[in-house]
Parts: structure tokens; sequence; C-alpha cells
């Protein structure tokens, strides 16, 4: 009875097109985070011609890319921490769009700025709707 009644309450506050486009968009994300460190060798020729303070910061920045891309897209994929995991990618996204003009060869997985728009726009839907229906589990819980 109880799980029937746990699984009841999922349903209504988690529309199957939420969890869908979640799921799809931790695919992506998770496919970008592939990409990107697939490209990786092209931060490594960069860092080798680099002063050693900027070097460590684009290795401090490129670790960090590819660290919120896979945990983002396991939190995503599993539903566990969906807010959090949508606020860390945004800055990551927000870079990929500011600095789209960079090197093609670097930003190479974010060289469609459709891509990234689209994957922006899901990330603010997903933290949007999820902020929803957390409020709207606080009302539920307050008049029981």
């Amino acid at each position: 009875m109880l799980t029937h009644h746990v699984s009841h309450k999922g349903e209504r506050h988690h529309p199957l097109w939420l969890e869908i486009t979640r799921i799809v968009l931790s695919l992506v994300i998770l496919w970008k985070g592939i990409e990107f460190i697939a490209n990786i060798h092209v931060f490594t020729d960069i860092m080798m011609n680099s002063s050693v303070p900027v070097a460590i910061l684009m290795s401090v920045l490129v670790h960090t890319i590819i660290v919120a891309h896979i945990f983002g897209a396991i939190a995503l994929f599993t539903g566990s921490y969906v807010r959090i995991a949508c606020i860390l990618q945004m800055p990551v996204i927000l870079m990929a769009l500011l600095f789209r003009d960079l090197a093609k060869d670097v930003l190479n997985p974010y060289a469609a700025v459709w891509v990234s728009i689209a994957i922006l726009c899901a990330l603010v839907l997903v933290l949007w709707r999820d902020k929803h229906d957390f409020i709207d589990r606080d009302r539920l819980r307050k008049k029981v």
C-alpha cells in the first residue's frame, strides 16, 4: 500500500515528459563530456606553450568541466540532486557560448551553438520545473 502511494505521488509530481527530457539531457551532457575528453589533446598543446600559472589554470578549468559533465549527467540520469546538477552545468554551458569563437579545435564539443543553447534551455526547464515540484511538495506536507 505504501509503495503504491509513493509511486502514485511520484507520477503526479513528475510528469513523464519531464522525466524523458531530464534523461535525454543527461545523455547529451554525458556525450558532450566524453567529446570534451576526446579533445583534451588540444588543451595539452596550448598548456605546453603557456606559462606555468596559465597552464595550471587551464588544467583546473578543463578538469572541472569534465567532472561537472560526468557527475552532472549521472545526477540528472538518476534523478538525484537534479537542481544542483543543473546549476553546476549552467556556467559551463554559458562559458561555451561566450567563448564559442575561441579556436574551433578547442571547443569542438560546443562548436554547434544551437546544441549549447538547447542544452541551456533544457537545463533551465528542468531546474524551473523541479523547483516548482519541490514547492508543491512542501505545500502538501504542510497541509497534511
